[in-house]
């Protein structure tokens, strides 16, 4: 059930606990995807979750804004603090626990956003909620391994998870790849220009429709098996 679409909300939430928020990015992706590809796909997921099990969750509106300090030299990267970023994804799924939701599914899809959502799982572990914490390619990687050959920022398997929503929000003919890499967790001024050249990780010359349609019947079959794990337990 989506939350916008909704009417009599204490009437249909009564047999509902479980509330997913999908959490994204606006941010350069290549030169070949959309900025909105960080959004685009957890929307994605969500869009799935809700025909399979959408009679036992809600589908919040999403966070379209989130923290990418290491794109954020790229045009069309529009940064938030991870201060402001965390505090405010926590006021939000603090507000749906006043409002009656038990388990608080926290649905990203980018990778700067990773560290900030930390605070926020355990604010609503601390609330008397049950926290749900999905970074798509980290936590299902092993699946998406089964389908490209790589991972990356605006790489194959992001591409791929873009083209198989709608082929016009990415020119393949721009898709190019970069494998620059470095030993060790280090930081430095510029880092994402050096790290992420041309904003891109990974090879997204090979992405494909149907690589991208595998990944999400995988990840969304994983995901709907922990969802309902949570919400057969009573924690």
């Amino acid at each position: 059930m989506k939350y916008e679409n909704m009417d009599s909300f204490k009437e249909k939430i009564k047999d509902i606990n479980t509330v997913v928020i999908p959490i994204g990015m606006i941010e350069a992706h290549g030169h070949h995807c959309s900025l909105a590809t960080d959004i685009l796909i957890p929307s994605k997921f969500c869009e799935i979750l809700n025909k399979e099990i959408g009679d036992s969750i809600m589908i919040a509106p999403a966070v379209n804004y989130g923290h990418s300090w290491a794109l954020s030299p790229y045009p069309g990267t529009i940064n938030v603090s991870m201060e402001a970023f965390s505090n405010y994804v926590k006021e939000i799924a603090l507000e749906f626990i006043r409002n009656g939701f038990k388990n608080i599914v926290l649905l990203n899809g980018h990778g700067g956003n990773a560290s900030a959502l930390s605070p926020v799982a355990e604010a609503i572990a601390n609330n008397d909620g049950v926290s749900v914490t999905f970074h798509w390619w980290i936590d299902f990687k092993e699946e998406i391994l089964k389908i490209t050959e790589g991972q990356g920022h605006a790489g194959e398997d992001e591409t791929s998870a873009v083209l198989a929503i709608d082929e016009s929000l990415v020119d393949m003919s721009k898709a190019t790849s970069n494998n620059i890499n470095i030993n060790g967790r280090i930081l430095f001024k510029d880092f994402g220009k050096l790290i992420y050249k041309d904003a891109l990780s990974g090879d997204a010359t090979k992405a494909t429709k149907e690589k991208g349609e595998q990944i999400y019947t995988s990840v969304s079959k994983r995901m709907i098996e922990i969802i309902k794990d949570i919400q057969s337990k009573n924690y």
